[in-house]
């Protein structure tokens, strides 16, 4: 299969097969893959309308995996964050956004799990990184899970791969005079990947389980909390063609709700809802390509939080890794009539062998917002530059700028060091 494939289906199984540099043989029989990286960035955010915005954060990780030659591995990666800016993010499974809060520094672990792997089979039980359908449907997504795949190849080159995952959607319970809101909330998930040719594809249902308890109870006062999930079945494909010079990918996401409001209260995906996205590029040269989607949702249709929409300042923020920058959130959470649109263009040149720029510009309108009643519309520019230092250091900086209803400058600027 090929690697990109496999990794959208579950992030890091591939650094459990690949030849590492930082794999050290302890014996004959046991192995320490290790890796350290660490990043600083400052952000400055201008609004139109308010007081100049700024802060600094860092993030440091350490990665340790005990590889045993029976086919089983220890993996482990520990990360230290920091927001000198004062502001508060929980480093714990999921990670949230930037919120003004008290200063909250700390170690947590990353990733965590037993791993069995040999002739195409493989099982995991821990907190695994998940990530599906190019981050339209999630990204970097951190929780505990119990994972199992086997891997199928047929006529030479092709693959196909089927698995399936568990995972306490909520592992924290949160409570409201003795009422638990995260009652019972579990996901179960059956998927295939695989490559065919020019051709790569994902297929994924999930099914979401709520407890009875956890959307709030009218006669009792409580209303709801959290995201209050009932039930909802989420299908998700994407696809890759590649031909040449040429490439095509999409996703999509479908919200089929079994959700009710009998308790008197908004369900999160209470209503059915669709997102969908395609994206073509063109490499001009080998060293300028260009890229533009489309992408849209209806009555409040699931997109990633941190799916690359060509802005910072909208969505590229994923789950366990914020943006500070990131200003708008472009999709929904299942309120009928709120729908949305946004379509970009952006050019993507390697200037140097050492020195890439991506710039970008696009329109985004949304009706509803998150069922507030807000319409909201944007045009947006957005500049990055990438400087490769060396082969373990990289500085970028990214400038984005957004008008009307999100009217920020925001500049961002990175130093990334990684040994893996």
């Amino acid at each position: 299969m090929k690697a990109h494939t496999l990794c959208l289906a579950v992030a890091g199984i591939c650094s459990s097969f690949a030849a590492h540099s930082s794999v050290v043989e302890l014996n004959e029989n046991i192995k320490l893959d290790w890796g350290m990286d660490a990043y600083v960035r400052a952000h400055v955010i201008e609004p139109s309308g308010g007081d100049t915005e700024n802060g600094y954060s860092s993030r440091f990780r350490v990665k340790a995996n005990l590889m045993l030659d029976d086919g089983w591995s220890i993996n482990t990666r520990w990360q230290g964050y920091y927001d000198w800016a004062g502001d508060r993010r929980h480093s714990g499974g999921a990670g949230t956004n930037f919120t003004d809060g008290s200063n909250a520094d700390g170690l947590s672990i990353d990733l965590g799990f037993v791993q069995y792997a040999d002739k195409g089979l493989l099982f995991r039980a821990g907190r695994q990184r998940a990530d599906w359908a190019y981050g339209f449907n999630i990204q970097n997504d951190r929780r505990d899970r119990v994972l199992a795949m086997k891997s199928y190849q047929y006529a030479s080159s092709n693959n196909v791969s089927v698995l399936g995952i568990y995972d306490l959607r909520f592992a924290e319970s949160e409570h409201s005079s003795e009422f638990d809101v995260y009652d019972d909330v579990h996901m179960y998930a059956l998927a295939a990947v695989g490559s065919h040719g020019p051709f790569d594809w994902g297929m994924l249902w999930a099914y979401f389980e709520g407890g009875n308890e956890n959307i709030g109870n009218s006669e009792e006062g409580i209303p709801q909390q959290g995201y209050g999930i009932d039930y909802f079945h989420n299908i998700s494909p994407y696809f890759t063609v590649q031909l040449d010079k040429f490439a095509l990918k999409g996703a999509a996401n479908v919200i089929l709700s079994d959700s009710t409001q009998e308790r008197g209260y908004h369900t999160t995906w209470g209503h059915d809802g669709f997102a969908g996205f395609l994206e073509a590029s063109y490499a001009i040269t080998p060293q300028v390509k260009l890229q533009v989607h489309g992408m849209g949702y209806v009555d409040g249709g699931l997109v990633g939080r941190g799916f690359d929409t060509y802005s910072g300042l909208i969505n590229n923020s994923d789950r366990n890794n914020p943006s500070p920058i990131s200003r708008q959130f472009f999709g929904g959470l299942g309120h009928e009539n709120n729908d949305g649109q946004l379509y970009a263009a952006r050019v993507d040149w390697q200037v140097m062998d050492d020195v890439n720029v991506k710039f970008a510009g696009g329109q985004m309108t949304i009706d509803n917002a998150l069922g507030g009643g807000q319409d909201l519309e944007a045009k947006f520019l957005d500049l990055k530059t990438q400087y490769q230092w060396s082969q373990y250091t990289d500085l970028s900086l990214q400038v984005s700028w957004a008008d009307e209803d999100i009217d920020d400058l925001a500049v961002m600027a990175l130093i990334n060091i990684k040994y893996d």
